[in-house]
């Protein structure tokens, strides 16, 4: 039955989040449509530089409130309420630093203003995320997924609005403010039918968290580093338009990255129940999980590559065709990233949180390098290939570390059915790639799993467990 709780939730909260990824692309589309390459350059650079602000309040709070609220007998309540806490004052401090250090830098007036208005939105949705571990404790993502798509509605309607107006590049920004309040509105409501969080100040219990949490901080941060600096990176040595043909590939990927942070989310309270009282029971779970994500990531892939440009001109336009280039090489870095988000909640719940700072240093450092020498020459292409590089080396080195802790690697060995399958795929996305692509795409997806199911890839039983609704 939970097998099948997790299965449901999934389906039930990717559906949704699939039309707020839909709604999300739309909101792009407008954006880049209404500023252009050079606004949406400066709209992209303003929220890769928030970004570094929402990585530094997380002080890794978020999954160590996960793990230990999934321990038997925890104090749910005591650990919610004070991590909520402690994040949202945190929080306050650190993106107030936001407006005060962009001043400094050298970019334009509107960018600097834009920052002082997405720092608002920024703090609501940090809150946000801390609140997360109580649905995937319970199994409840489905909540969030729907928080999310009516902040997303809200947002698309205040962009729709301001383009309407003939409002300018500080209104757009503002929008996705609006947003973000609703979303954090109604996850705090949606969190008090679970476990019911108020304000707590013990500072002892603070310590206490934040030894156990810092190393993950201290992670998360150079995980921003080579997450987010390429766009800074190319906004201070390139034009604002590279920025923006950059940027929307990378958003696509950025929205593609709800699929196994909400599916490992669901299973992360089951890989820290299991981790050390039943080890064979952890390796089950984390393989098949492996397997699921798997089976998205070969068609996620091939397909991209034939579909690039026409997902590019929906989006954003035929001036934006360059990012379909763009695309096909980070399309490759969302595949590892899936994988990587599967291997660092291993190794969260096997309590090796440190060897992440590690982990993720060396990636920081890899990057950073990687992002001086190519993006000079290559621009866009350059920082794409950087990105495919460290996640490459990130997640090879989080397999190490698993396979030194369990003295077992994880298991590729269906990877090769999904690769056919995928590519059975991608003969009608070749020879029919002159269809419309809300014609192609269904026809694709519906090709590779009828591939994948007479290859065995998927069975019969694991195609009811998807749809079948479970008692609670």
């Amino acid at each position: 039955m939970l097998s099948k709780k997790i299965a449901y939730n999934t389906v039930i909260a990717a559906g949704t989040r699939i039309v707020g990824l839909v709604l999300s692309l739309i909101i792009i589309g407008f954006i880049t449509r209404h500023l252009g390459q050079v606004g949406f350059g400066y709209y992209a650079t303003v929220l890769a530089f928030l970004y570094f602000f929402t990585v530094l309040a997380d002080l890794g709070l978020y999954s160590i409130c996960v793990r230990d609220i999934s321990r038997p007998k925890a104090d749910e309540k005591k650990i919610v309420s004070n991590v909520f806490t402690l994040r949202l004052f945190a929080g306050l401090f650190i993106f107030g630093l936001a407006p005060l250090v962009v001043y400094f830098l050298p970019y334009p007036d509107q960018v600097k203003i834009g920052v002082l208005i997405g720092t608002v939105g920024f703090w609501f949705l940090s809150n946000q995320q801390v609140l997360m571990g109580v649905f995937q404790k319970y199994l409840r993502m489905d909540k969030v997924a729907i928080a999310e798509f009516l902040g997303r509605v809200v947002h698309l309607g205040l962009v729709a609005f301001f383009i309407w107006q003939g409002k300018g590049f500080l209104f757009i920004v503002s929008a996705s403010v609006g947003g973000a309040l609703v979303i954090f509105g109604l996850v705090l409501v949606f969190s008090q039918k679970y476990i019911p969080i108020s304000f707590q100040f013990d500072f002892s219990f603070w310590r206490s968290l934040l030894k156990k949490s810092l190393p993950l901080g201290l992670a998360a941060i150079f995980v921003l580093l080579y997450f987010k600096l390429d766009i800074i990176m190319l906004s201070l040595m390139k034009p604002p338009a590279d920025v923006g043909v950059y940027n929307l590939a990378y958003k696509i990927l950025e929205s593609l990255l709800f699929f196994p942070a909400m599916f490992v989310g669901l299973v992360m309270p089951l890989m820290s129940k299991y981790a050390f009282s039943v080890r064979k029971k952890f390796e089950e779970i984390t393989q098949k999980a492996l397997d699921i994500l798997l089976i998205f990531i070969a068609p996620m892939v091939i397909g991209t590559f034939f579909l690039s440009p026409k997902i590019i001109v929906l989006i954003a336009g035929p001036e934006f065709i360059l990012s379909a280039g763009v695309l096909n090489i980070l399309i490759i870095a969302t595949g590892i990233i899936f994988l990587g988000v599967l291997f660092s909640n291993m190794i969260i719940s096997l309590e090796k949180q440190k060897s992440l700072t590690y982990i993720y240093g060396i990636g920081a450092i890899v990057n950073l390098i990687a992002n001086f020498i190519f993006i000079p020459r290559y621009s866009y292409y350059g920082a794409a290939g950087t990105t495919v590089l460290t996640e490459l080396i990130v997640t090879v080195l989080m397999i190490v570390v698993l396979y030194q802790t369990l003295k077992i690697v994880p298991v590729f060995d269906s990877l090769i059915k999904y690769i056919l399958a995928g590519l059975t795929m991608a003969l009608p996305l070749y020879f029919l790639g002159n269809w419309n692509l809300f014609i192609l795409g269904p026809l694709a997806i519906l090709v590779y799993f009828a591939a994948l199911y007479l290859i065995g890839g998927i069975k019969k039983a694991d195609l009811k467990i998807l749809i079948q609704k479970p008692k609670d």
